[in-house]
């Protein structure tokens, strides 16, 4: 994500990574396919610790700006049956690019409920300062009341795509980790996780936690942050690393409002780590990885 949009050479978007002391990446839906193949000679050619994990889609959508990868166009949750295939079918593409890159690891966004979006319900009461107001807790509960309205059908929608999807997997010998994802209208929310690994127990899926998804969401009101890591770890397989500074995501680690001397006492030791950054500049980028390591030796040394 740092350096996707900036360095369309994908050799020289991994050489750049390496110089600033990182000796493993990810690959984001941010990538294009030229940027891909770029990144697959180069690997080979070094003989690279391949990548930890890949994002669904992977290379981005054709038609998709790099600018608007986090903009999902087609949902595993579509209502509309050919859309739903549709992000079946590209989903096992990146499955397939995940083997041939010898990936373990794929991070599957499963979508969305089909609702207004009232996240300014809540953003409003939070710029303002009245996050702890009744005011505030009644825009929640009105905003994800709407939600509930609808997410029956998608619901249903989820767990045909994941029945495909962990078949594929198992076959694949590859684990597809489902994400906690930052708005209230997103899936999964706190309590979809339990849902989806109660139908699909012992299956090859697992739980990817985004730690600046969840604050985020404790910021609005939605749950607690802690309590995705305490109940699902289990399930747990790696996590992503950014900080926040307000409702703003994706900064450094160690630059925001986050305490990561508490967070990495949450984070299991033996999991993937990925830090995953859109601002900041290198010496900012640097630091962040100082302070994750500087912090993963701790949970060694205790």
């Amino acid at each position: 994500m740092w350096n996707a949009l900036k360095q369309p050479d994908g050799a020289a978007l991994f050489d750049e990574l390496k110089d600033l002391g990182f000796e493993g990446i990810a690959l984001s839906r941010h990538l294009t396919l030229e940027q891909v193949e770029q990144l697959k000679l180069v690997l080979r050619d070094i003989g690279q610790i391949p990548p930890c994990a890949i994002q669904n889609f992977c290379p981005i959508l054709h038609g998709t700006l790099q600018s608007e990868a986090e903009n999902d166009k087609i949902l595993l949750s579509s209502l509309d049956n050919d859309e739903r295939q549709e992000a079946i079918r590209r989903t096992v593409q990146t499955m397939e690019l995940a083997v041939e890159m010898e990936i373990t690891t794929v991070v599957i966004r499963l979508g969305e409920v089909d609702t207004y979006d009232r996240s300014y319900l809540m953003t409003d009461l939070y710029e303002y300062g009245e996050r702890e107001f009744e005011a505030f807790n009644k825009k929640v509960a009105e905003a994800t009341e709407w939600r509930k309205r609808k997410e029956t059908k998608h619901h249903d929608a989820v767990l045909r795509s994941l029945d495909e999807l962990n078949e594929r997997a198992l076959k694949m010998e590859l684990c597809i980790a489902i994400e906690n994802r930052p708005r209230y209208y997103q899936i999964p929310n706190f309590d979809e996780v339990g849902l989806f690994f109660d139908e699909f127990y012992g299956s090859p899926m697992r739980y990817w936690h985004n730690v600046g998804h969840a604050a985020l969401q404790e910021k609005l009101g939605l749950c607690w942050a802690h309590e995705w890591l305490e109940i699902y770890n289990e399930h747990l397989i790696g996590v992503t690393l950014h900080d926040l500074q307000g409702l703003e995501a994706y900064h450094p680690p160690g630059s925001g409002d986050l305490d990561w001397d508490e967070l990495f006492t949450q984070i299991p030791s033996d999991i993937m780590k990925v830090i995953e950054i859109r601002h900041g500049e290198t010496e900012a980028v640097i630091q962040a990885r100082e302070l994750c390591e500087s912090l993963m030796m701790t949970q060694d040394e205790e």
